[in-house]
């Protein structure tokens, strides 16, 4: 379940980003509130400009303290309720909109008291005035919050040690929770993957449908479901299908055999008129012909099905070809028009393969048939065979008509035409063969050509690990085969 661990740790790594990306965008928002609010008590009387204010006093004549203009309006913008100056002995010297509650002389310990607290209620700020005046500055009840903190020495200096152990330790319990509720996912979601895992290899699947992917696990069984009922849908049908192909098989041979049988002595009576016999052999053909569609079918139905088990042998690939070419040569499967011509690559002489070879040899002489069939004036045909990684390919090559193009579209239609990438054969490789129109497949155009032997041929080599596929415009065909363990 790789692929459900690699979504855990994405999981975890990616709340632990978002943690770290929110702690940092809220200290930048911090800091930049922080700079903002000191920006604009730039301008104010509590963080700066306390000897600006005191800079605008003016001594009179009889020794008393007036301010200038410039200072009452400094005091009014930066809104303060009242200023006080006292002198060296703690009484009132100036006062600017002191309330009647303020008294006018202050001993030590209330100076002390107010200078670190408050002043009847009013939050105030001092200034040192000359050598021993004191400048108070009160603002408004309830404007202010002041608050006296003590640090000692050595509390201090282990602060920034305290604030790394205090990071580390948040960042660790961040990570254990993202790992925690990253496994509760995980946990939740490695049934869903299993069960698509399973779904992928054909298996049923039946989910228990709770936690957090309910809704996944729902469809997944219904799916799993659905997949079954088609299966065993599909099963029942190729079944039937199977049985009903051996049993026409079977009951066909038995009349089939009659009338090769009654054929065949017409065709040697010599009291019969000569054309009369001829039509007894042309018969005779012919009932070959239909016995040998009978046993493709029969054979293409249990390979596509793969209830035809392989008898695998020994074999030397090159006497093999040319003991099959020969048989069929001194069978008259090749008859003398035809001009056939054998080349084998010298590799490949000593190459001892295995597999069944009853069935290559059925296969065969499907395409050597094949390139009588479709050139009955005759033609040259050349049986090729050359090696290849693992195994060895052969071709079967004519100068004739080749294989008509409506007959490789249907024949990849159904069983599809691919290069096998193994075969090292120069060429065109897999022809382009695009799909069989609409109206051909609906019966309602031209009939679909037989296709029987080509598509024997390509299930045999797809048994044996190798593929059939068309060169030179239908007029060669190759085909791969590898060792069957």
């Amino acid at each position: 379940m790789k692929s459900i661990l690699k979504i855990y740790w994405r999981y975890v790594w990616t709340a632990c980003l978002l943690i770290v990306f929110v702690v940092c965008i809220n200290a930048a928002l911090g800091v930049a509130y922080l700079a903002k609010l000191r920006q604009q008590e730039g301008e104010t009387v509590r963080t700066g400009q306390y000897q600006t204010v005191a800079d605008q006093f003016v001594r009179r004549e009889d020794g008393g303290y007036e301010m200038r203009r410039n200072g009452i309006s400094r005091l009014e913008e930066n809104g303060c309720a009242f200023a006080l100056l006292l002198d060296a002995g703690g009484t009132v010297v100036w006062d600017w909109n002191r309330p009647a509650e303020v008294p006018t002389a202050f001993s030590v310990a209330e100076v002390a008291a107010f200078s670190k607290w408050y002043l009847a209620g009013y939050p105030v700020a001092v200034w040192r005035y000359g050598q021993d005046g004191l400048l108070v500055f009160a603002y408004p009840r309830g404007s202010l919050v002041r608050y006296n903190l003590y640090w000692k020495k050595s509390e201090l200096d282990g602060l920034f040690s305290y604030a790394a152990f205090f990071l580390l330790f948040n960042f660790l319990l961040v990570f254990a929770l993202a790992l925690l509720f990253g496994y509760r996912f995980y946990r939740a979601l490695r049934p869903v993957g299993e069960g698509v895992e399973a779904l992928a290899r054909g298996k049923s699947v039946a989910l228990p449908e709770r936690g957090l992917t309910q809704y996944l696990r729902e469809r997944i069984n219904q799916t799993s479901a659905l997949l079954e009922r088609q299966r065993r849908e599909l099963d029942r049908r190729d079944t039937l299908r199977t049985e009903w192909i051996a049993g026409v098989s079977h009951d066909i041979r038995t009349p089939l055999s009659l009338i090769a049988g009654y054929a065949d002595a017409l065709e040697r009576d010599e009291t019969l008129p000569g054309p009369a016999r001829q039509e007894a052999a042309l018969i005779r053909e012919q009932s070959f012909s239909i016995k040998k569609l009978v046993e493709d079918l029969n054979l293409t139905s249990r390979l596509a099905y793969h209830t035809k088990p392989l008898r695998r042998e020994s074999y030397l690939p090159t006497v093999w070809l040319r003991q099959t070419a020969v048989q069929m040569l001194n069978a008259g499967e090749i008859g003398e028009k035809y001009e056939l011509d054998m080349d084998m690559e010298e590799e490949l002489e000593q190459r001892r393969m295995t597999g069944d070879v009853a069935l290559l040899t059925r296969a065969l002489k499907n395409l050597l048939g094949n390139s009588v069939r479709h050139n009955p004036e005759g033609c040259h045909i050349w049986l090729r065979a050359r090696c290849a990684e693992g195994g060895f390919c052969f071709c079967v090559e004519d100068d004739g008509k080749g294989v008509p193009e409506r007959v490789r579209r249907v024949l990849a239609e159904g069983d599809g035409c691919e290069a096998a990438s193994r075969v090292p054969v120069e060429g065109e490789g897999c022809e382009a063969v695009s799909r069989v129109p609409a109206e051909m497949s609906a019966g309602t155009g031209p009939r679909r050509p037989h296709v029987m032997g080509l598509r024997v041929a390509a299930q045999i080599a797809a048994a044996h690990g190798g593929r059939l596929w068309f060169e030179k415009d239908g007029k060669c065909v190759w085909v791969s085969v590898f060792d069957v363990k």
